[in-house]
Parts: structure tokens; C-alpha cells; sequence
């Protein structure tokens, strides 16, 4: 890869940083009907129950036009749909059309307060997630556009309150990604005045990951993954265990453990987790049934 296409890149992930998919309030147990259906909603979303989840946020929209959360989980069923689906086109143009109007509600509520947390991390995750589906799409313009704006609430975010869990976990990706970035490419991040390692990003995800909010699900998401990048796959299942016993019917979370346990060695458990997703009902996640498909006729040549 070309050093300059390196370049654009990271500066595009700066936007994605902020752990969005975790970025909203603590919502107290029916406070209000509208809160209460919210938490059913997200609920739903961490289900994968799509369907539903989509009705919900539908109806709050209308109820409440000037919360963003609403908003903002029902542009992550296109997201999610993309990324762990089929990275169909129309899901990419349904983000982008939604995740817009995500950004508009939540940097009104912004002007309004400043220092609100929830709008910082929301506003920094939309943008970075605008970014990396445009650049998939080449609409580099795009893309380019929502990393440096996404990148200017990144830098807000490292001025949050560091024993808030939304912000630990913005905090841990960026500090994990600038450690992680090649030494021949660390004169970018020292010339924006950024310095991190993979070590303290670690301890801020693993933080928000035992606190006791909805980001602890986000926190052990990102966990995994990134063990599973750094070739730790023994560290990473631990955190894809606590989600699948909370979320038993998410097909990514299954799908993403059986993944693991197959490169830990335990092939037999693997196996019945890729048997088990092809019995699962899905709208949007086909695709993961196919590579479960693909994985048994692996097992089964051996």
C-alpha cells in the first residue's frame, strides 16, 4: 500500500475512534414511557431482533424528534447490516441517509450543552462510521469530509471526564490505535500532538468494560476484536462469552465466538456453534449463515 493512501486512511480512522455504538445516557428503569421503550429498543437492537428495534426507534422519532438516540440506533441497523451482513450498497446509502440525520439532532442538542458527553461520543463515532462505509463505497470526498470532522470531536472526547465508561472507551480505541500505528508512520501522530500505547488503551476498555452501564457491552466487543487482531484469541474469548449469554439469539456474537474458539483449537464447540447459527431466524445477517456454512464443509473435509 502507498505511503499517501496509509496517510488518508489514518487520518479517516481518527473519526472512528469513539466506541459510537456505546454513545448514549444511562437510562433509569421507566422513568418515563419514552425511556422505557428506548431500553426496549436497544434491547432489541443488542438482540438483533432488527425488526423490532426498527419499529421502536420509528415510533420514538415521532414521539420525541429532538433526542438523538433514537436517531442514532436506528442508523446502526444499517451499519450493522453492512459491516456484518453483505456491505450491500443499499445498506450503505441507508446509513449515510440516516446516520446524516443522526448528526443534525445530536449537534443541536450539542449547542444546546456543550458539555454533553453523549453528544461528543455520538457525533465523533457518526462521522467516523460515515467515514469508513464512504471510503468502502469510494466516495473518498465523503469520506475524507466525515474523518476530519469526526477527528475534531476526537479531540474533545480527550478532554471528557476519564472515569466516565463512554469516554474510556473512545479514549482506549484512540490510545490503542496510535500505539498500534507502524514507527514509519508515528511522525503523523506526533506532528498532530497525539501519543498513546496499546497497553493503556487496553486498561481503558477493560475498565469500561466491568462498569456497570450498556457501554460495557460495546467495551467487550471492541475487546475481542482487538485481541483477536493482536493474535490473543485466549483473551478475547472471555468477553465474547458474557455476550452471549446476555444475548444468546445475536447472531454476530455467536458467530464471532465459534470464530474464536475455532482458533483457540476447539473445533467440536466451534462446530456447534456454525450448526446452531444456520438454525437461527434472520432478515439482515444471511451472509453469516453462509460463511458458517463454508466453515462446516471446512470441518467436515478434514
Amino acid at each position: 500500500m502507498k505511503k499517501g493512501t496509509i496517510i488518508v486512511i489514518l487520518l479517516i480512522f481518527m473519526g472512528s475512534i469513539s466506541g459510537a455504538h456505546a454513545s448514549f445516557q444511562p437510562i433509569a428503569n421507566d422513568t418515563t414511557s419514552y425511556e422505557s421503550k428506548l431500553k426496549e429498543g436497544i434491547a432489541s437492537f443488542y438482540k438483533t431482533n432488527w425488526e423490532r428495534s426498527e419499529a421502536i426507534f420509528d415510533k420514538l422519532k415521532r414521539v420525541q424528534h429532538d433526542d438523538a438516540r433514537a436517531y442514532f440506533f436506528s442508523s446502526m441497523i444499517p451499519f450493522w447490516t453492512y459491516y456484518f451482513g453483505d456491505q450491500s450498497k443499499q445498506a450503505a446509502k441507508q446509513f449515510l441517509e440516516r446516520s446524516q440525520k443522526a448528526i443534525q439532532v445530536s449537534r443541536k442538542q450539542l449547542q444546546k450543552n456543550p458539555q454533553d458527553t453523549t453528544m461528543v461520543l455520538m457525533l465523533s463515532g457518526l462521522y467516523g462510521y460515515r467515514s469508513l462505509v464512504a471510503a468502502s463505497q469510494n466516495e473518498y470526498r465523503t469520506a475524507v469530509e466525515s474523518g476530519m470532522t469526526g477527528f475534531k470531536y476526537t479531540r474533545q472526547l480527550l478532554t471528557l471526564d476519564a472515569d466516565d465508561p463512554r469516554a474510556l472507551i473512545g479514549k482506549g480505541m484512540f490510545y490503542y490505535m496510535v500505539g498500534s500505528v507502524p514507527k514509519g508512520l508515528q511522525w503523523v501522530t506526533n506532528m498532530i500532538g497525539f501519543s498513546g500505547d496499546i497497553q493503556t488503551g487496553f486498561a481503558a476498555l477493560e475498565k469500561a468494560a466491568v462498569s456497570q452501564s450498556y457501554v460495557s457491552n460495546d467495551a467487550k466487543m471492541i475487546l475481542a476484536y482487538l485481541y483477536e487482531r493482536e493474535e490473543q484469541p485466549r483473551k478475547a474469548l472471555p468477553f465474547l462469552q458474557d455476550l452471549v449469554s446476555e444475548y444468546p439469539s445475536n447472531m454476530i456474537f455467536q458467530y464471532n465466538i465459534a470464530n474464536i474458539l475455532q482458533k483457540c483449537g476447539n473445533h467440536a464447540k466451534a462446530s456447534n456453534i456454525y450448526q446452531r447459527i444456520l438454525t437461527m431466524d434472520t432478515v439482515y445477517l444471511e451472509s453469516l449463515k453462509e460463511k458458517s456454512r463454508r466453515r462446516l464443509q471446512q470441518f467436515n473435509s478434514f
